[in-house]
């Protein structure tokens, strides 16, 4: 009996051991690796947890073969943290990181926490300082289905582009900002994927729709769950930004507000920054595939500055729909041997809409109704645009050459 009691007693201990030192998965904490100004020495990571944690860490390592790599020297950095308060009033902690000093094209593994409690381990791998080939993953609209319908489509372009260099969703990332239900579900729905492929996440329009009503300010919810360039304009933080990652410039706007502001912001950055390829995402489209949509307000405001440096592709939301264009100068198709701009709108979610393309014919392909997910193929010579269904099969490809004077 005696030694029974002492089973059960070592058995209790261990339990209330393993209770307080956590092991966290992507989901629990919603663990986000994201894109940070310098992708081949620096890397950005976000999460949160009703734990305010004991000095919290971001810690990272070179990729190891070894069982116990963690015993290894680590590298670490402190993260920040900010209390914020639900809807329900309960307190959450949110915490943002920097892992920096990072080797080129180098694997690297990661994890976040402080004291006893600490993530799981992930790995990612940082650009490299030539100009390599390379993949990354674009996603139209998740919003709406994302316990249900979502979950395929992110599932579905990670398998397609298992080493994507990082992964790009064209706005309203969830319908309800000021709903944290929601959030919970996106992170559900990307898991351990959102945090092994660095997110480059644009704010849709639905980050404006909280309080049960439309607001001059984006929910400050967007900011609690990513941790992104701050190289903007100062008056859009993390919503406006951009990065090289190799031969690619990479720019987000926002195309909520100030349209005009970052038109002019937008042709000193490419008049200063020079690429191989310039690709943009925003949200809301230039060239409207939705029933009753029109995108003359982005026509008026970025087409000029787009034309005016040759920006080889355009990726889109907000419509709901699947659309991509010929290559376009001003609106109208080029010739066959004449520079253009290819744009495309896309959605990963449930919701969608009916198909009414605005200007018809500057439209080479459109479908509806159906789940997409995208591979874009970046090399020296080619940038190959690849439209998958949600059940993988091909639904369009398009061959973009650069501009003969970059």
């Amino acid at each position: 009996m005696y030694r029974y009691h002492r089973l059960l007693a070592a058995f209790l201990l261990s339990t209330m051991l393993f209770a307080t030192r956590l092991i966290a998965g992507a989901e629990d904490w919603r663990i986000a690796l994201c894109i940070s100004a310098d992708p081949v020495h620096k890397m950005n990571v976000s999460w949160r947890c009703e734990t305010r944690l004991d000095r919290p860490l971001v810690q990272f390592i070179q990729n190891s073969p070894l069982a116990k790599f963690q015993n290894l020297p680590l590298n670490q950095s402190r993260a920040l943290v900010e209390e914020v308060r639900g809807r329900d009033s309960s307190l959450i902690y949110v915490y943002s990181g920097e892992m920096s000093g990072l080797e080129a094209q180098t694997a690297y593994a990661y994890r976040v926490g402080g004291g006893e409690s600490w993530s799981e381990w992930f790995v990612f791998r940082t650009a490299s300082e030539e100009a390599e080939p390379f993949q990354f993953i674009y996603l139209g609209d998740p919003q709406n289905g994302l316990m249900t319908h979502v979950p395929r489509a992110f599932r579905a372009a990670y398998s397609a582009a298992p080493d994507a260099a990082f992964m790009t969703m064209a706005g309203d990332l969830v319908s309800v900002p000021d709903d944290d239900q929601q959030w919970q579900d996106l992170f559900h729905a990307g898991g351990w994927i959102f945090g092994k492929v660095p997110q480059v996440p644009v704010m849709g329009n639905h980050a404006y729709y909280y309080q049960g009503q439309w607001q001059k300010a984006p929910a400050k919810q967007w900011r609690q769950h990513f941790a992104l360039p701050t190289n903007g304009l100062a008056s859009l933080p993390e919503t406006n930004y951009y990065f090289l990652y190799q031969d690619l410039l990479f720019v987000v706007l926002n195309g909520n507000t100030q349209r005009k502001e970052q038109a002019k912001w937008l042709d000193e950055l490419l008049s200063r920054e020079k690429a191989h390829w310039i690709i943009l995402s925003m949200h809301q489209p230039l060239y409207s595939t939705g029933e009753g949509r029109d995108g003359s307000k982005m026509r008026d405001a970025f087409l000029p500055v787009i034309d005016k440096h040759q920006v080889d592709l355009v990726l889109q939301g907000h419509d709901h729909t699947f659309g991509r264009t010929f290559p376009l100068k001003g609106g109208v198709v080029v010739k066959k041997r004449e520079k253009g701009t290819v744009y495309i709108n896309s959605v990963s979610g449930s919701k969608q809409y009916e198909l009414e393309p605005m200007i018809g014919s500057v439209f080479a392909v459109t479908d509806a109704d159906k789940q997409f997910y995208h591979v874009i193929d970046v090399q020296p010579s080619t940038l190959t645009l690849w439209s998958y269904t949600v059940d993988g099969k091909l639904k369009d490809t398009v061959i973009i050459k650069p501009a003969s004077n970059r």
